[in-house]
């Protein structure tokens, strides 16, 4: 992983990215009680570099606190914090933002949770799916997303990678570049870090948010951006089998941005390399997060998804 800025946002205070720490006896680390988001910094045309989708990251992020048990008063705040560390830390390049909310103080599990807020900046480019060209390679894991009465999947908690960080780990030991995990009823849910999309013809396919999938920003702004470019896009139940015929399949993610594949467990996607429809909103993509265009209204449709 990249090397982070220098200054980071941690516990009210511009701090060294060194002294960003939380108590070993927090309920953090001994409970993992702490959401985050992450948050993709695009230079624009004149250099300026701006926060994409920062409102929907937001919305999500004080969901996931709500669900957690954490106030979420100080995230109204991130803009400010935001626009003071690119300016201190001179940033000029396309960056990954982190802005965690963490159970800071000790306790048992049962304790009230005092938050800390902690907000960094990474330099961060394409990763090389896209910056090479090279597609991944995936597999359909042997590892299942929690069902809704284990965990909330709608919470960005750290405690819900534990499980696809295995997944992934595994998929790599054996040759592939990513995985997809199923549900308890053996749906398709999504990746480790990512959600998936289906191409089908002219049609775009997703798995429901009820098959254990994060609400996505990347997954809901792929959705509404579909019909701008003449093609209908449904959330439905998928399969393996469906994902392995599929005409193109994709990643998508803040982090990941677009990750285009070319084999599901060993047998080719589609007619690899051929991918009109992820190229169309890859480029899309890239000239609304660059200011080229106007952004698509991405609404996430939160209320009522958390208990």
């Amino acid at each position: 992983m990249s090397v982070g800025y220098s200054v980071v946002y941690h516990d009210g205070h511009y701090v060294p990215s060194a002294a960003a720490v939380l108590p070993v006896g927090s309920i953090a680390l001994r409970y993992a009680v702490s959401v985050f988001e992450g948050v993709r910094l695009y230079a624009g045309a004149h250099g300026a570099v701006t926060a994409w989708l920062l409102d929907q990251h937001l919305e999500r992020l004080r969901n996931s606190c709500r669900i957690m048990g954490l106030d979420d008063d100080e995230c109204a705040e991130v803009p400010r914090i935001l626009r003071h560390l690119v300016e201190v830390n001179e940033v000029t390049g396309d960056s990954y933002v982190r802005i965690a909310v963490s159970a800071g103080n000790a306790g048992g599990i049962d304790a009230a949770a005092e938050p800390v807020l902690t907000v960094t900046v990474t330099p961060s480019g394409r990763k090389r799916w896209l910056a090479d060209d090279t597609g991944m390679r995936l597999t359909i894991s042997g590892w299942s997303r929690p069902g809704p009465a284990t965990f909330p999947n709608e919470a960005k908690n750290i405690s819900a990678y534990a499980g696809p960080r295995l997944a992934l780990a595994e998929a790599r030991r054996d040759g592939y570049d990513n995985c997809l995990l199923l549900t308890v009823d053996g749906l398709v849910s999504e990746a480790p870090t990512a959600t998936v999309f289906l191409v089908e013809g002219d049609r775009l396919v997703t798995p429901r948010l009820a098959d254990a999938v994060l609400p996505s920003v990347t997954r809901a702004w792929v959705l509404a951006t579909a019909a701008d470019l003449g093609l209908s896009a449904a959330e439905e139940a998928v399969t393996p089998d469906r994902v392995r015929a599929a005409d193109e399949v994709f990643l998508c993610g803040t982090g990941i941005e677009f990750g285009p594949v070319r084999e599901v467990d060993g047998a080719a996607v589609g007619s690899w390399p051929r991918r009109p429809v992820t190229a169309r909103l890859v480029e899309e993509h890239f000239a609304q997060a660059r200011g080229h265009k106007p952004a698509t209204h991405v609404v996430l449709g939160l209320e009522g998804v958390h208990r």
